[in-house]
């Protein structure tokens, strides 16, 4: 029995947990749909906005399953899945991620305007 526990404390929790899990870097702000300007009557809190810096945003950079594109506003080079998009900036071996969550229908919308 001590064998099948101690078996099943090992193999369990890479089946359950099989990615390794890492700290995000990055920043957010919470705002209104409009990023620019939004009037008077727009909530100011319907947007959880989001930017990923460094590793995090390599790695979903990476796990984008698309071609790459130029970007028409940065020059950098884009991935970009629905509303959610990944830069690489070849010049200083950077890369950034833009995306926003509109917090009533959680789902995921443009980040940032060009």
């Amino acid at each position: 029995m001590k064998i099948f526990l101690a078996t099943f404390f090992l193999i369990i929790p890479s089946v359950v947990f099989p990615a390794e899990w890492n700290e995000i870097s990055g920043i957010y702000a919470v705002t209104a749909k409009s990023l620019i300007d939004p009037s008077e009557d727009e909530p100011m809190d319907s947007h959880y906005r989001i930017q990923l810096k460094g590793d995090s945003a390599k790695a979903l950079y990476q796990a984008m399953k698309v071609a790459p594109q130029t970007d028409e506003c940065t020059g950098a080079t884009a991935k970009t899945v629905g509303e959610m998009q990944c830069l690489y900036f070849e010049a200083g071996g950077t890369y950034k991620c833009d995306f926003s969550i509109d917090i009533a229908t959680q789902r995921i919308v443009y980040g940032v305007v060009c």
